[in-house]
């Protein structure tokens, strides 16, 4: 698959229009729960679909091509290697990966924050995982309280810190690299739970000093369902042996003439982690839809998301009494925007009504536009918004 240059903020429009043309006018502000599939990657899907119905035109091609892609995007998305990704199927892949995998010290513990999407939490308890969980209060707002978690962070008998990138209730957008700056310097091993990041705010695993980066690609990625990655460090990979072994990880099996000659021995990277046949027509699809996002411009699309959402803002900012739960300051604002009504379930109903695709999430309305929205999109919250709070 080619690398497409990013295309200019101007030409944001045109790319919607030919990738998402059923959305046009229809206020889907919905994407931390699952977005649309480009035309593309629907073209991507019914091409490979297209081959399997006539397998006889299927090449081998067919079965290394996807995935490759897939990897290669994943990486250009986080500024990774595409030998530091493994292909999985949701972000409980990648976290699973993390608690069973990493050297991690028995009796230590492993931090996360209250208020963490499950994903992130239940991984941490189970049997595979030698350490013992620590959830750390959140704040007031329901948020990451960051001081209190270095400060825990700080004591010495930490081995984990997991984190989701941006929180699904709340919008909170961590800062990575002074996180896993932290983290590095006291040997604490960094765990990102990115599926609320990725595709909307820009991430980089090396700035970050993440070690495992995991993510299921159906929301903010706009991929087939069933697809995601993990990213793990390259130094750390080498350390790591898989707990789940599929026969293609191991080296033998690259020579399907030898196929009996049983070694165990891994192959490189964190391939090595990925279990046997995957869903090949669906990485082909996500492939092609991390491609979408990368010639649009992660930074390009945040801006975007930050100018459909500030009008939102600034009528709430003069309505005190509709309480904000997402932080707006620079650098901490992501596509994720939370607000508790006076009366919640009377507004989202209302929502609802006018047409708008939007959920509640811990008593706030949760809105969640994305490259593929427009500003009339968000003009529909406020015009209801108007309404009920004349009521």
């Amino acid at each position: 698959m080619g690398h497409s240059a990013v295309v200019a903020p101007s030409g944001l429009a045109e790319l919607r229009a030919r990738e998402w043309p059923s959305l046009a006018g229809a206020a889907y502000l919905n994407a931390a729960s699952m977005a649309p599939t480009p035309e593309r990657t629907r073209r991507a899907l019914d091409e490979m679909n297209r081959k399997r119905a006539h397998v006889t035109e299927w090449r081998d091609e067919d079965f290394s091509g996807p995935l490759r892609a897939a990897r290669e995007a994943a990486a250009r998305l986080v500024g990774g290697d595409a030998d530091e990704i493994a292909l999985g199927w949701n972000t409980s892949f990648g976290i699973n990966l993390a608690a069973q995998c990493l050297p991690i010290p028995e009796g230590s513990t492993v931090v996360v924050s209250d208020r963490e999407f499950p994903a992130n939490v239940y991984p941490w308890m189970g049997p595979g995982c030698p350490a013992t969980l620590e959830v750390v209060p959140a704040d007031a707002l329901g948020r990451p309280d960051e001081d209190r978690i270095l400060e825990r962070l700080d004591r010495g008998d930490v081995s984990v810190f997991a984190l989701s990138a941006v929180q699904f209730a709340t919008g909170w957008r961590a800062d990575l690299p002074k996180l896993g700056r932290f983290c590095r310097e006291r040997g604490i091993f960094f765990v990102v739970d990115a599926i609320q990041a990725l595709g909307q705010v820009p991430v980089d695993v090396r700035e970050a000093e993440i070690d495992v980066l995991a993510t299921g690609a159906q929301k903010w990625l706009c991929a087939p369902f069933g697809t995601g990655f993990a990213y793990v460090r390259r130094e750390l990979a080498e350390r790591m042996e898989p707990q789940v072994v599929g026969w293609t990880s191991l080296r033998a099996s690259a020579d399907y003439a030898a196929l009996l000659d049983y070694r165990y021995e891994f192959v490189d990277g964190a391939r090595k982690f990925e279990v046997a046949t995957p869903a090949f027509q669906d990485f082909a699809g996500m492939a092609a839809s991390l491609e979408v996002l990368l010639e649009a411009g992660v930074e390009n699309v945040r801006a975007h998301i930050e100018a459909l959402l500030d009008p939102l803002a600034e009528w709430l900012a003069g309505h005190p009494e509709f309480e904000v739960v997402s932080d707006l300051a620079p650098g901490r604002r992501s596509g994720i925007f939370c607000f508790r009504p006076p009366a919640a379930e009377e507004t989202f109903a209302a929502l609802q009504a006018a047409g708008v695709n939007c959920v509640l999430r811990q008593g706030a309305v949760r809105v969640s536009p994305h490259l593929y929205n427009a500003a009339d999109d968000v003009a529909r919250v406020v015009e209801v918004l108007d309404r009920e709070a004349a009521r």
